[in-house]
């Protein structure tokens, strides 16, 4: 089984946030940050899933270099491939621009290495609460999709939410 778990870097629970003097944008000099916590129930689902079944759980985020903190943890977790998708643009994407990313990673890795049986993004950044970008992949792949799930199970052919 070939999973693949989206993460979000985004700032740890209590930091002070303060914006860039333009007002645009968060200025991240001194901010810390973690992987979303509902990224995190989708990547300990996975690798609860692997273990009993087999498999992979591949780990992508998008974001700056400092982003590979959230990969590391992924393999502390139980991830065992992991892609960054660099944006050196200094700004976070919006949701559009975050979503298209994404797609087109999946698209070159599914072509190098096969399709992902299941795909998981968290309910919502912690940092947003969006709600986008999880469905924005799934249309732009036009793959069936399922959200606000508390759990899995998975039989011979099908998977329970």
């Amino acid at each position: 089984m070939r999973i693949l778990v989206c993460v979000k870097r985004v700032p740890a629970p209590g930091s002070r946030i303060n914006v860039t003097e333009d007002g645009l944008n968060v200025d991240t000099a001194h901010l810390g940050f973690t992987t979303s916590p509902h990224e995190e129930c989708a990547l300990e689902e996975a690798a609860q899933l692997i273990e009993r079944h087999g498999g992979t759980v591949s780990v992508l985020t998008v974001g700056p270099p400092e982003a590979e903190e959230q990969l590391r943890y992924a393999a502390s977790v139980g991830g065992t491939e992991f892609t960054l998708v660099l944006n050196e643009s200094g700004r976070d994407w919006d949701p559009l621009q975050t979503a298209a990313s994404i797609r087109e990673t999946i698209l070159k890795l599914e072509a190098e290495s096969g399709l992902f049986d299941l795909i998981f993004f968290g309910n919502e950044s912690a940092d947003a609460g969006g709600y986008q970008v999880g469905t924005r992949v799934a249309v732009g792949l036009d793959r069936p999709m399922v959200n606000g799930i508390k759990g899995l199970e998975l039989g011979d052919s099908s998977v329970t939410a």
